[in-house]
């Protein structure tokens, strides 16, 4: 059973306590005597701490698409879109809709875990259910926050840090702390986490943070620190996180399963809504067809996914197909890699006019040597079980963390420490490979530099489409950000073949008779200061002590 179903027990319990900061009204926590009275309560206020993860601003929509599209592995494909202000193309500006709404749902998570953390501390044991689950409920509740602060720190650098519950406006102001202090706070919630929370066999389904995946989170956590721009040299602690993770014996990968390779039976169960809580460590849970009051459910497949049109097929969802894995990932994969032909399409779909049913049209094996690029297609409706398929959400889960992520980065993490890879190097990144069909590698044909760009590649095969590209690009470093930013100018001039780009960087300006690729457009626009998100305009309307992000 889902724990969004929880939610709806007490839908409002901490949403009427958090300030919005657009908000002039101050709303009082409710009485004493109807929160947090009883375990049912406690845990239906922590269903309220996870549920903004669902919402199309966050991990229904905007973190996994719209702010990490426009990286070297997924760009927005509509070319009617052309010249469109759009996060993902880099010609957006400080009011942006998608930019407040994100930030604002992020901090409502922060201040929904503040004031759970608050309430809960207060309460005795005999209320949360016992010792153990009442540490259980403030490690799950920290870890969150924990979470909700990586998005921040990833997209926006130096951020505001609050701690207590904010419920009225001279509680919104306040500085931004630099980045190393929101670090220090996230590391501070996920160790409190990979001790009280539960471990993973204690679940039945990966929507709980688990032990194991705060430590997880925490190696994630440290290897952003060791990067661009705080340079924390925290690769040990990464590494050693990263390895208590494997050494639980609690996670491994999902295997061929009929002759279907893991990788894809991963991928086609995540989308019929089945589990596998050995890989897929932390999904955001999304649920229903968004035809009941629940609403709690996403976009993937939708948004992204192999695109679609057919209204009337009840078995083959429509999809919008926004979205296009790009020609710099498509050539990083071999020919016997099964993730290139789960990650880009092999077919498309063709409409029957006579019965409304929708059949897969395969490409032929001259249209697959013509291809350069291709949908993101990752996440595949034709799996989907709830029904009926609508036209505007699905009821697909968000992965957060995978096994295969830790593995990657132990392989990274011992890489930085030794100096250069070893067998343990070696032996995480081929476990990654094999499962996929790709070829073994030989730790000793690598130096520290050459296996250092092997496992970058290695991340982009992987984990592509889920959502933490653009952190990966900006951590190792500012240059290496923009120059693979700017290599999506190679997604080419279209309609008019005798005219080209001029190769400028900055502003969009079409040449005379020239029609640019939208794909291009992020390389086009880009400028250094895309390297974070603006502070919002509404947040630095509200908060004068706020400071603005450099560039904007």
């Amino acid at each position: 059973m889902k724990m969004k179903k929880m939610f709806l027990y007490i839908i409002g319990i901490l949403g009427f306590s958090a300030c919005d900061f657009l908000e002039t009204d101050v709303f009082d926590d409710l009485s004493e005597t109807t929160v947090y009275n009883d375990q049912k309560s406690c845990e239906a206020g922590l269903a309220g701490v996870y549920d903004p993860l669902t919402d199309g601003k966050l991990y229904g929509g905007n973190l996994y698409l719209t702010f990490d599209a426009g990286s070297d592995l997924m760009i927005y494909n509509k070319q009617y879109s052309i010249g469109t202000t759009m996060l993902c193309l880099n010609n957006y500006s400080t009011v942006d809709t998608n930019l407040k709404n994100t930030w604002y749902y992020l901090y409502t998570g922060i201040n929904r875990a503040n004031n759970f953390i608050t309430q809960i501390t207060d309460k005795s044991a005999e209320v949360c259910g016992g010792e153990l689950n009442k540490k259980r409920l403030l490690a799950e509740a920290k870890g969150l926050r924990a979470l909700y602060y990586m998005n921040l720190v990833s997209f926006w650098g130096d951020v505001p840090l609050r701690l207590q519950p904010t419920t009225n406006l001279n509680q919104q102001k306040m500085k931004r702390a630099p980045q190393i202090k929101v670090y220090e706070q996230i590391v501070s919630d996920l160790l409190v986490a990979a001790t009280d929370c539960f471990a993973a066999d204690k679940w039945d389904n990966p929507g709980h943070i688990t032990q194991t995946t705060a430590l997880a989170l925490l190696a994630r956590a440290y290897m952003w620190m060791s990067g661009y721009p705080v340079y924390a040299d925290k690769w040990e602690e990464a590494l050693e996180c990263a390895r208590k993770v494997r050494d639980s014996g609690l996670h491994e990968l999902v295997q061929a399963r009929e002759g279907i390779n893991g990788y894809q039976q991963l991928f086609m169960d995540m989308c019929a809504d089945k589990y596998n809580i050995k890989e897929s460590m932390f999904e955001i849970e999304m649920y229903g067809n968004d035809l009941n009051i629940t609403r709690e459910s996403g976009s993937f497949g939708l948004s992204i996914g192999i695109t679609q049109g057919c209204h009337t097929d009840p078995d083959h969802g429509y999809c919008y197909g926004f979205y296009d894995g790009t020609k710099i990932l498509f050539r990083m994969y071999e020919d016997t890699d099964a993730r290139k032909w789960w990650n880009f399409p092999n077919y498309g779909f063709g409409e029957d006019k006579s019965t409304g049913l929708v059949e897969k049209v395969y490409r032929t094996e001259n249209d697959i040597k013509q291809m350069e690029d291709g949908n993101a297609a990752k996440w595949r409706r034709e799996y989907e079980v709830v029904r009926p398929l609508t036209q505007y959400s699905t009821s697909i889960n968000v992965p957060v963390m995978r096994y295969s992520d830790v593995l990657l980065m132990i392989a990274e993490a011992a890489n930085e420490v030794n100096g250069g890879p070893t067998q343990e190097a070696e032996d995480a990144i081929n476990e990654v490979r094999s499962r996929a069909g790709a070829s073994k590698i030989k730790f000793g044909n690598y130096d520290l530099a050459t296996f250092r760009e092997l496992v970058r590649d290695e991340r982009a095969r992987e984990l592509c489409f889920e959502g933490n590209r653009k952190m990966d690009l900006r951590r190792w470093g500012k240059d290496y950000y923009e120059y693979r930013i700017k290599m999506l100018a190679d997604q080419n001039i279209i309609s008019d073949p005798g005219s080209k780009w001029d190769g400028k960087m900055v502003g969009y300006s079409l040449l005379s008779g020239t029609n640019t690729n939208i794909k291009a457009q992020p390389a086009i626009e880009f400028q250094s200061k895309h390297i974070y998100f603006p502070i919002p305009e509404a947040e630095m309307s509200t908060n004068t002590l706020c400071s603005q992000n450099e560039g904007w």
